[in-house]
């Protein structure tokens, strides 16, 4: 939490939108890179002079304004402003679920966040002292989204119908007729076009889980205030795990969980946002090759 206590100093809000790849801040010669959601490279001639506290809008986001009370995921990104570097111990693009409360946020960045809407890129300077020499943090806040976007999957015959509330939590009907699953299915629900989820990394997540038996809500992000969860892949259990893996950040996806792999001794059906991921996650690596071997011809 150790950034959010350096954002209690914000005092100004302004606006400037520009587009998803460059952002120039009304604030000098400060220049933001990199897609929303990504960790940004800034740039600016350093040291910066030491001045007031700015917060501005870079991108601003179509997704829903943030309310009082309701859920909050920032991907944060500080660099100091003696020499550009980024500060690792103040956050490097990590996602933070908190709720829009100023005991969370802090009670001059609660206002400056109340009414803005997830998949704004702001940009915030201000003045620091951490107990060395005073300096000005420049720090990238991305206010990630905390539901699925992306483009509405074909519908798939056979499998429970999935819905949603007027707030977004989804909704899953099973017709009659369909039996239990027997093997984990995955059912794109909406196909976002974020990041991939990797083994190894952890991820965010909003999600519901109902027994297949009776319907009853097993577990539930939304019905738990609609924070969300993150949680790690190699640990979770066998059909969470096995159905975001290679998905995108962005999609809902329902999951059609065989007791097997589910948690007990029911089968589940299982609707899941993937909302952000963290961590590089494994890195295959190829397979030694036999150095008798003859090589290939490219050309055939």
């Amino acid at each position: 939490m150790r950034i959010l206590a350096a954002l209690l100093a914000v005092l100004l809000l302004a606006g400037c939108q520009a587009g998803p790849d460059q952002q120039q801040s009304d604030e000098g010669p400060i220049t933001v890179t990199g897609e929303f959601g990504s960790v940004p490279v800034v740039t600016f001639e350093a040291p910066l002079e030491m001045g007031e506290s700015t917060i501005e809008v870079l991108i601003e986001g179509d997704g829903r304004e943030l309310l009082p009370e309701g859920p909050v995921l920032l991907a944060l990104t500080a660099y100091g402003g003696d020499d550009g570097a980024i500060l690792a111990d103040r956050g490097a693009g990590t996602p933070r679920n908190l709720l829009l409360t100023p005991e969370d946020v802090g009670e001059n960045l609660f206002g400056v966040l109340t009414g803005v809407a997830e998949g704004s890129r702001l940009l915030m300077v201000q003045p620091v002292d951490d107990g060395g020499p005073d300096m000005m943090l420049v720090v990238v806040i991305d206010v990630l989204r905390t539901q699925a976007h992306g483009e509405a999957a074909e519908p798939v015959d056979g499998v429970p119908v999935v819905g949603s509330t007027d707030t977004g939590a989804p909704t899953a009907t099973v017709p009659e007729g369909i039996v239990e699953p027997t093997e984990l299915q995955v059912v794109p629900v909406t196909r976002g076009a974020g990041s991939q989820v990797k083994p190894g990394q952890e991820v965010v997540v909003q999600y519901t889980a109902w027994a297949w038996d009776d319907g009853v809500v097993y577990d539930s992000t939304w019905e738990s205030g609609g924070v969300p969860a993150t949680i790690a892949i190699d640990d979770t259990f066998a059909g969470l795990r096995n159905g975001v893996v290679d998905q995108r950040v962005g999609s809902r996806v329902m999951l059609l969980i065989p007791p097997s792999q589910a948690i007990g001794t029911d089968a589940l059906v299982m609707v899941v946002d993937i909302l952000a991921v963290i961590g590089e996650g494994e890195v295959e690596t190829p397979a030694p090759t036999d150095s008798a071997a003859p090589t290939p011809d490219p050309t055939g």
